[in-house]
């Protein structure tokens, strides 16, 4: 079972702050624009930025909690994905919703 001390909450709400920020991204820009490149513009540089960490995570050299800090980063960046996309799906069902 998962205690739910100080350090767990704040790891949390650090990512349900990233998952808001990608969903809100989708949102005012779905508003803006129809393109979808735009819409989903977080997704592609954190899935780049994610390959990239993963690269030298495996690849290099690194030294004392350099690889947390990368895997850190890649959870924040899976945050991103997920609140973007999955906003970007709801918007997508909203508007064939209107449209049919």
């Amino acid at each position: 079972m998962i205690q739910l001390d100080s350090s767990n909450i704040r790891l949390i709400l650090y990512l349900s702050l990233f998952i808001f920020g990608g969903a809100l991204y989708s949102i005012l820009v779905s508003y803006l624009t129809k393109n979808m490149f735009l819409r989903y513009l977080p997704t592609f540089i954190a899935a780049l930025s994610i390959l990239y960490f993963l690269y030298l995570i495996y690849f290099t050299d690194l030294e004392g909690f350099l690889p947390l800090a990368y895997m850190i980063f890649i959870f924040t960046a899976v945050a991103v994905i997920f609140g973007n996309v999955t906003a970007n799906f709801i918007i997508g069902l909203k508007r064939k919703r209107r449209h049919t």
